[in-house]
């Protein structure tokens, strides 16, 4: 209900799309360009890929966080959103970060 607020977190969205979409853009062509990038991009991401900052906040405050992005049939869906532009990434097809993660935190949905 705070249009300065509204409009500040507007421009923050808008800002972390154009990071998206760089990242993205780099993975891809980096990713088409090296099967040895691949596998060991894809092992990396199998083995020690964890949320942001969860392995540094209490684990409280990740299973609430968590909780409230990820939790029931919406976090499900925008879990799967994501993995899914993972997915589109060469050599990284099916490794459902997000929904592993959803359900070591035991969340539902």
């Amino acid at each position: 209900a705070n249009p300065v607020l509204a409009e500040l977190l507007s421009r923050i969205m808008r800002q972390e799309g154009r990071h998206i979409d760089f990242y993205a853009s780099q993975s891809e062509q980096r990713l088409s360009q090296s099967a040895k990038a691949r596998k060991l991009t894809r092992w990396g991401l199998d083995k020690f890929w964890t949320p942001v900052g969860s392995d540094i906040m209490p684990s409280g405050e990740t299973q609430h966080l968590a909780s409230y992005l990820l939790g029931g049939e919406d976090g499900l869906q925008v879990a799967r959103r994501i993995d899914g532009r993972v997915d589109r990434l060469p050599g990284l097809e099916g490794l459902g970060l997000l929904e592993r993660a959803r359900q070591k935190l035991a969340l539902n949905g």
